[in-house]
């Protein structure tokens, strides 16, 4: 039988590319690969500035440039470009003003030693003992100054309605004046009382934040006063890096000084390269903020260069 003309029998070895062109194709295949990822790997992780909370005391150039002091920290570990600045930046850094700094700018004009100590810790521990009796005190005998006032207050509404409605002596008019203008004192000097007592709750408060941030850093007890314990997560977080979908964002919520300010940003630039906590307490990437040093550690370095294929 004749082979069908519109379908020609081929040659079995017609239809087979030779194997060293095979090869050739896959080993240029693996290389423009193997190029093209590690362009994408050399992109440096683009950034903008987000939210300067002027309650820093801090303009958004200064704050630009210590963002820039922590990327400078990085590139003393990697020969190559790792961050780069621009309006339309990838990574967002924000710095937000909240409790935890208002608390530590409270404590600020305390005389209190104020470091990362159990020292400290127990220091603190025994100043807002002293401070919630002093405001105990407070508390009660302002209740006490508080009830005399309403009870003159109440005498003297009295006195006032009789007079309105008989006629007395001049000297009654002159006292009841006076005892209105005695009440008026009384009153702004309970209002001034008040407010102190206010301020005096916010000191404590302020403590309690300081004093069970660092317990819930360092695995030691809590300490409550009111609901203001209620407050913290498990740890007293100075900042964060998050990645939700699209979105890369870093939060800088507390520092301690402009060297802490560098330490910690540097420390959630790692997290936004990928970077995991470290064991070493001196590491810029462990997970508790123990020095102001801008010195990374050998395993800082050793795991930026790992995580970037850097020599």
């Amino acid at each position: 039988m004749n082979p069908d003309p519109l379908y020609p029998r081929q040659n079995p070895a017609a239809r087979k590319l030779p194997w060293w062109l095979l090869l050739l194709v896959t080993l240029i295949a693996v290389f423009v690969f193997q190029q093209w990822h590690a362009g994408f790997q050399a992109r440096p992780l683009t950034y903008r500035i987000g939210t300067v909370d002027e309650r820093f005391g801090m303009s958004r150039e200064a704050f630009s440039n210590t963002v820039g002091q922590a990327v400078s920290l990085w590139q003393q570990a990697v020969p190559r470009e790792l961050f780069r600045e621009t309006p339309d930046g990838a990574l967002e850094i924000n710095l937000v003003y909240d409790y935890r700094q208002e608390s530590s700018d409270r404590l600020k004009t305390l005389s209190l030693k104020i470091d990362d100590t159990k020292g400290s810790y127990e220091n603190l521990k025994a100043h807002l003992e002293t401070l919630k009796g002093e405001a105990d005190q407070k508390g009660a005998s302002l209740a006490q100054g508080f009830a005399a006032y309403n009870a003159r207050v109440g005498a003297f509404n009295a006195q006032s309605e009789a007079a309105r409605r008989t006629p007395v002596a001049e000297s009654s008019y002159r006292r009841l004046e006076s005892e209105r203008k005695e009440l008026a004192e009384a009153k702004t000097a309970l209002m001034h009382r008040q407010e102190d007592l206010k301020e005096t709750a916010k000191t404590l408060n302020s403590l309690v934040v300081v004093i069970n941030g660092f317990a819930a850093n360092h695995n030691l007890d809590l300490v409550d006063y009111h609901q203001t314990g209620d407050r913290l997560g498990p740890e007293f977080s100075e900042g964060e890096y998050i990645q939700e979908g699209g979105r890369r964002t870093i939060t800088i919520y507390h520092f301690p000084s402009q060297d802490g300010l560098v330490r910690v940003l540097a420390h959630e630039l790692g997290h936004a390269q990928g970077l995991s906590h470290l064991e070493n307490p001196q590491a810029v990437m462990h997970r508790l903020m123990r020095t102001d040093s801008l010195d990374l550690s050998l395993e800082d370095i050793q795991a930026m260069k790992a995580k970037t294929g850097s020599r």
